[in-house]
């Protein structure tokens, strides 16, 4: 039904009201906002007759006990020690409810994951009509819970469906195509490298972070509890699990009230203020950029990673154009951030592949709210028209600039594309037909 791809607005809506503002600031932990403009129409007499796509699984919850149980001692030891304020009380009651609500649920998608999964599957479904004539939908998953929740989710915007649905997970061990990030050394070895450590060592050690640390344990702890905190050194990671938590809360909103908790005009945002946030952000999103995204160099290690995602792009195009039968319907891989924002500077999307000079400045350029917020996705549409085929590609639903010539943004002749990304992969090393594991295992 075409109502229902209006529920995930509501969702939020209902979210944002109960919070009292709409929610910043939250990094890769950001809700799905789906696009509120409709779509470019295509050019007369093209019609979308094949999709290919990858997403970011659903919000979820903690992906393991930490922030939440770090938080609870800190706040624990405060009262035993008669050392909260009233609004140390208040965020102890509401980091105890999360907690509880967490427990046992590690991992897993919250029930707004589900609703954003749900709502793009329909949004698809709806916007891309014709494509969807039974030819059957190839649904990839990692061996991940959240990625398999997310594809169960999305595919009840297919509840009406009649082609088949073929799954498959490859082994971590062997996934190339959706963690291809854990399957290379070098990629590891940049992860841990000194380029990578000193810029964040650079933001740890700012005077911001202990400033900030301090602001929001002053709001929490009496001046004496507050000052041990800080001296022996424990404020500033206290202040960046209760970030952490206050970043997951938004995902949680539904199961809590199902628990019966009451709701709260302000929840654990009266810890912090804007500028708090802000840093908060800045400094989290850090590690994403350097990691995940363009850093300093768009065409470094961290994107060159993605080279089999994008050669499986292509793949699942050629099939379709040439073998309409074959390629189905579209292929519906479901994995992880660590994917998503790769292969987005891989493409040369204009808001995912802006490299910074300075970590200092690189939110100028690339947000993880925009980039790969949760349910993050990257959409490839291929419309024919008597044996010619335009491509639309988009980002969270939002078409996307591409650095390959066209008259017709933001549509893209298949033959110009497929030539511009296959002479990409040829500057990395690597092609379409390549052997992607022993690519990532020689990549430096």
């Amino acid at each position: 039904m075409i109502w229902r791809k209006f529920i995930l607005g509501g969702v939020l809506l209902y979210l944002y009201a109960i919070a009292g503002a709409q929610p910043s600031y939250l990094g890769t932990k950001t809700p799905y906002a789906p696009p509120h403009v409709a779509g470019t129409p295509p050019p007369v007499g093209y019609r979308p007759v094949f999709v290919s796509y990858v997403g970011r699984h659903g919000a979820r919850f903690l992906t393991k006990a930490g922030a939440d149980q770090h938080v609870s001692e800190v706040l624990q030891s405060a009262e035993k020690n008669n050392a909260l304020t009233e609004k140390g009380k208040k965020v102890k009651e509401i980091a105890g409810r999360l907690q509880a609500v967490g427990k046992g649920n590690y991992e897993s998608l919250t029930l707004l994951g589900k609703e954003e999964q749900e709502a793009i599957g329909e949004r698809m479904r709806y916007q891309y009509g014709s494509v969807f004539t039974g030819r059957g939908l190839e649904v990839v998953t990692t061996w991940k819970l959240r990625t398999q929740q997310s594809a169960e989710a999305f595919l009840q915007g297919f509840a009406q469906y009649d082609g088949e649905k073929k799954y498959e997970r490859a082994p971590d061990s062997t996934d190339a195509v959706l963690r291809f990030y854990d399957l290379s050394p070098a990629y590891q070895r940049y992860k841990k490298s000194d380029l990578v450590k000193r810029r964040l060592d650079s933001l740890d050690r700012d005077k911001r972070t202990k400033a900030t640390a301090k602001r929001i344990c002053s709001r929490l702890f009496s001046p004496a509890f507050m000052g041990k905190l800080m001296e022996d050194g424990s404020g500033v990671p206290f202040a960046d699990d209760l970030y952490d938590l206050y970043s997951i809360a938004w995902s949680m909103t539904g199961e809590v009230r199902e628990k019966g908790f009451p709701t709260d005009s302000e929840g654990l945002g009266i810890a912090f203020d804007e500028d708090d946030l802000e840093w908060l952000d800045l400094k989290s999103g850090a590690a994403d950029f350097l990691e995940k995204g363009p850093g300093f160099d768009p065409g470094g290690i961290q994107v060159k990673v993605a080279a089999p995602l994008l050669a499986d792009f292509i793949n699942s195009l050629d099939r379709a154009t040439r073998s309409p039968a074959r390629g189905g319907d579209a292929i519906l891989r479901f994995t992880h951030a660590e994917a998503i924002a790769p292969f987005a500077a891989l493409l040369g999307i204009r808001e995912a592949s802006i490299p910074a000079g300075s970590i200092y400045r690189y939110h100028d350029h690339w947000k993880a709210r925009d980039v790969i917020p949760l349910s993050a996705n990257i959409l490839w549409v291929l419309y024919g028209s008597e044996g010619h085929y335009l491509v639309k590609v988009l980002l969270n639903e939002r078409e996307a600039v591409l650095p390959v010539a066209t008259t017709q943004w933001p549509y893209y002749r298949w033959e110009d594309l497929r030539a511009y990304y296959v002479e990409k992969l040829r500057s990395m090393h690597t092609g379409i037909q390549e052997n992607m594991q022993e690519y990532l295992r020689r990549l430096e």
